[in-house]
């Protein structure tokens, strides 16, 4: 026991390091660091360090694990718009009915960055389908022009 908190605390200055880091390589340090990041990368998220928080999300959104979408789904509902577009930005790359989840919390939210980001990702992940209800809402509803618009062009290509 000793020896996995040692080398979980090694693990998690390597993290912090990483992230504290000016230019990211979140696909390499996914594959090295992996799902054992995963339990650190959650705290980090629900820190209120903005920077590392955001940090944090997209990095878990690269590490390729079925409990990422746990950590993605605590995300999209963070108090940081970063985090929160980090977690959208990583819900393309987990299965459909996964990303679908977060995606669907995402197309709730109220910032115009997070929305647009996960309609996006919900056409990278190609779930936009799935999510047409949603994307309708915000096509008529949302009130930033820019959103809204990308909403209108997305629902002509569902169509």
């Amino acid at each position: 026991m000793p020896n996995e908190i040692l080398n979980a605390g090694v693990l998690n200055q390597e993290i912090l390091a990483f992230l504290r880091l000016d230019e990211l390589d979140y696909t390499a340090a996914a594959a090295k660091f992996g799902k054992a990041a995963l339990p650190f990368l959650s705290e980090l998220i629900n820190s209120n360090d903005e920077n590392l928080a955001t940090k944090a999300a997209y990095l878990a959104g690269y590490i390729d694990d079925s409990t990422v979408k746990d950590v993605l789904q605590s995300a999209i509902t963070n108090k940081f718009t970063t985090v929160r577009i980090a977690a959208a930005h990583g819900a393309q790359r987990l299965d459909a009915a996964s990303g679908q989840a977060v995606l669907d919390k995402a197309l709730d939210d109220h910032d115009p960055g997070v929305v647009k980001i996960a309609l996006k990702s919900a056409v990278q992940l190609k779930v936009d389908k799935n999510l047409k209800a949603k994307i309708s809402k915000i096509s008529t509803d949302f009130a930033d022009g820019v959103v809204k618009a990308v909403a209108v062009d997305l629902l002509k290509k569902i169509n």
